[in-house]
């Protein structure tokens, strides 16, 4: 805990000079911010890095200019490094001549961050505000250093109307940036109004935890944004792994991780993630690894993922919330969409398992060679899937396109699956029903098309599942192989 003087008033107090005077009073080259400082003219005599230079210049209470190549380290790279000891002032503003050309590097090996804040206050209303951030990079040496989990480039606690653009976040050992709540567990901390625009988060060799952490947050948009290498894939073990092997080790969540502590003061909601590009990494690209909704005083919901572009991964989405029957005994959905999302060439498209109210509509799901998975540790209630297009979903054994587990009302509507299985086999199933009960299960309008024959059936009911057979509606679905009613009425 920080006592109650702030730092931005502890500089200012120290550093208060004629000097500092004068340099506050002059603008930045090239005109871009008539009122802005530049952040070299505040090295003193002894600095070791520009860590010090920053903090006298963002006392000024001016936005804060850090020209290209007039950094203090290799190349004009500028040198900053914190601890969680430090914390960014309110109204702060650092902007930079352009991504690539403004480079800020973490200083020191002790320095766990380029840039922290903390309001040191669980009450929003006294939250570091107004921070931006913009033309820029953020760097870490990842390929010579290697993975560590809470190394992380920019971290805040407690900040509201926070923006972020064209900024790039590269060569991350941990995150990339980490909207949290403290460094201290069971500490609470909420951020609000959080804004990732037109910016690139690039893991260069996917030996990462994620790009974007989120322990908590009431309004998030994170649009057009990169995200690129990103996430170690470990090997399904629960060691830690070789830090210079992202193939070993505990797999990590993926780029974008919504990911509360056990907290019941937790708050994930409000956030959408749309119009970016994913390619490359472990992990999914965007996991929802959410809390059972009933164990938090505010509701986590309010989750919109629409317009990604998705290639090339271990996953694209994962979704986790309830276990056992809770979504079944609970009132408190998380309404979350996914929406006209375009994933090719991923190994396993998504997973979805103990959520109550998701719609996931319009998606297209291709050349993935896993199958996707509705269920999992926790019963699905209140899901539809609605003209979404599977096409070659599920090319490794066992070659099918969808697995369904329990479930509590599941609509299953105006889908097109295309080629399910391997090809050269002939034994391929769109959807498959493996263990549980189904309950509330309508299948409508939905087509299947095999052209090169690998797909044999529509549905399978495996002996350990059943669909309850008095609420199951089925209607105008185009099947390949045996009817659908045949297959999901005998039991």
């Amino acid at each position: 805990m920080r006592d109650g003087l702030t730092r931005r008033c502890f500089v200012a107090s120290m550093f208060a000079t004629a000097p500092l005077a004068a340099a506050a009073c002059r603008a930045a080259p090239g005109g871009q911010e008539e009122d802005s400082v530049a952040l070299p003219d505040f090295r003193r005599a002894g600095d070791s890095d520009d860590s010090a230079a920053l903090a006298r210049a963002f006392a000024t209470g001016r936005p804060v200019h850090a020209p290209a190549g007039r950094g203090s380290g290799p190349g004009g790279r500028y040198l900053i490094g914190n601890t969680a000891t430090a914390t960014l002032p309110s109204g702060a503003t650092l902007f930079g001549d352009g991504v690539g050309r403004t480079v800020i590097a973490r200083s020191g090996a002790s320095n766990p961050f380029i840039l922290h804040g903390d309001s040191g206050s669980p009450d929003p209303g006294r939250n570091i505000r107004g921070l931006t951030f913009r033309d820029l990079s953020f760097v870490d040496d990842v390929e010579r250093l290697g993975f560590s989990e809470f190394s992380y480039l920019v971290m805040l606690n407690g900040v509201s109307d926070v923006r972020f653009e064209r900024v790039a976040f590269r060569g991350f050992r941990g995150d990339g940036l980490h909207l949290g709540s403290s460094v201290t567990s069971q500490v609470e901390r909420h951020n609000r109004n959080v804004v990732i625009e037109n910016c690139v988060f690039d893991g260069i060799n996917a030996n990462n935890r994620n790009a974007v952490s989120v322990i908590d947050v009431d309004g998030l948009r994170i649009e057009r944004s990169r995200f690129l290498n990103v996430t170690r894939a470990g090997d399904g073990t629960a060691v830690p792994g070789d830090p210079m092997n992202p193939a070993t080790g505990i797999a990590q969540p993926g780029a974008i991780d919504l990911e509360p502590n056990a907290d019941a003061f937790a708050v994930i909601r409000n956030i959408v993630i749309r119009d970016n590009d994913f390619a490359g990494g472990g992990g999914a690209a965007i996991s929802l690894l959410l809390l059972p909704n009933d164990v938090v005083r505010t509701p986590q919901q309010g989750i919109l993922i629409e317009n990604n572009r998705i290639r090339d991964r271990v996953a694209a989405f994962q979704a986790f919330g309830f276990v056992g029957d809770g979504a079944v005994r609970s009132d408190r959905p998380y309404a979350i969409t996914f929406r006209n999302n375009q994933v090719t060439g991923c190994d396993k498209p998504f997973i979805v398992s103990g959520i109550r109210g998701m719609r996931m509509a319009g998606n297209l799901f291709r050349d993935c060679a896993s199958h996707a998975e509705m269920g999992y540790r926790g019963t699905n209630v209140d899901i539809a899937l609605s003209g979404n297009r599977f096409e070659r979903v599920g090319a490794a054994p066992p070659g099918m396109a969808m697995w369904v587990r329990d479930a509590d009302g599941i609509e299953i509507a105006d889908n097109h699956f295309v080629d399910a299985g391997a090809a050269g086999d002939r034994s391929g199933v769109a959807i498959a029903f493996v263990s549980g009960v189904v309950k509330g299960l309508t299948m409508r309008g939905n087509r299947f098309r095999s052209g090169d024959g690998r797909m044999s059936q529509s549905v399978m009911l495996f002996k350990d599942a059943r669909v309850e057979a008095r609420s199951l509606r089925l209607e105008r679905n185009e099947a390949v192989g045996n009817p659908l009613a045949q297959i999901l009425s005998t039991r």
